[in-house]
C-alpha cells in the first residue's frame, strides 16, 4: 500500500468564552505551525460550569498532504496518527476528520488564526467517528468523498476535531473535558490503495482481485482473453 507523509501539520487553540457559539466559530487565540514533539490535549472540547456562565474552549489539529502524484481512482485510504502518553479513553474522547482549506489551501502557508473556523467544511466529513484513542497508532478510514478529493486535487487538507460537540454542534451539560494527545514526532501518514483496472474477470477459477498478470501481461493492459 503506497504511503504519503504529511506535508504540513499544525494545532490551534480557540479563545475561551462563556458562549458555545463564540468559542466554536471565532478565530484561534494561538496556533503552532509544524509541531514536532508530543503534544497534550491538542484536539479538545472543554466546558467548565461556574460563575459568570462558565468557560468553553475548542482545540483543533490541521493536516495537509500533497496528493498531486495520485491521479487514479482509489479503492481505500486511511490516515494514521500516533497518540502519546496516557490518553487512552474511549468515548467521549472521540474525533472525526473533516475537510479544510487551512495552510493557504496548498500547504504553502503557515497555519493562521483565521484558519481555526473559516477553513472548516462541516458538511464534508472525511471519516466516520473514531471513538477510541490509543497511545499507539490511530487509524481514520477515509470515505468516498475523501477518496474522490485525493484523486481529483493536488492538495488534501483535513482537520481533526471533536465529534460529539464540535462536529455535531452540541454544547452538552455539566463539566466536560474531551481531548486527545498526539505524538507529532512520529510521522503522520496517508496510506492508499489504487482501484484495480483492466481485465476484470476470473481466469481458470481465480478471482480477478487476485490476478496481477496473465501470461506476463499486466491486467491493466488486457481487454480480452481468447476473444472474450
Amino acid at each position: 500500500m503506497p504511503t504519503i507523509n504529511v506535508n504540513r501539520q499544525g494545532r490551534a487553540q480557540g479563545f475561551s468564552s462563556s458562549s458555545f457559539s463564540t468559542a466554536r466559530t471565532g478565530n484561534a487565540q494561538t496556533v503552532v505551525d509544524s509541531p514536532g514533539d508530543d503534544q497534550l490535549n491538542v484536539v479538545q472540547y472543554f466546558k467548565s460550569t461556574g460563575r459568570g456562565g462558565g468557560t468553553i474552549r475548542f482545540k483543533r489539529v490541521f493536516l495537509h498532504f500533497d496528493t498531486s502524484s495520485i491521479t487514479s481512482t482509489l479503492s481505500a485510504a486511511h490516515i494514521d496518527v500516533n497518540g502519546t502518553l496516557f490518553n487512552t479513553a474511549a468515548n467521549p474522547n472521540d474525533t472525526i476528520l473533516i475537510k479544510s482549506t487551512a495552510f493557504g489551501g496548498d500547504g504553502g502557508t503557515a497555519l493562521a488564526t483565521t484558519d481555526f473556523f473559516s477553513s472548516l467544511d462541516y458538511n464534508t466529513p472525511y471519516s466516520s467517528e473514531l471513538t477510541l484513542w490509543t497511545t499507539g497508532n490511530n487509524e481514520y478510514t477515509l470515505n468516498s468523498d475523501a477518496l474522490a478529493d485525493i484523486k481529483n486535487n493536488n492538495d488534501f487538507t483535513v482537520a481533526i476535531i471533536s465529534h460529539d460537540h464540535d462536529f455535531l454542534n452540541t454544547e452538552g451539560s455539566g463539566n466536560i473535558a474531551d481531548d486527545i494527545n498526539i505524538a507529532f514526532g512520529t510521522t503522520i501518514t496517508l496510506d492508499y490503495t489504487i482501484a484495480p483496472t483492466g481485465y476484470s474477470n476470473g481466469v481458470y477459477f481465480v478471482a480477478s482481485a487476485n490476478i496481477g498478470e496473465v501470461n506476463g501481461v499486466a491486467t491493466a493492459n488486457i481487454d480480452e482473453i481468447i476473444g472474450v
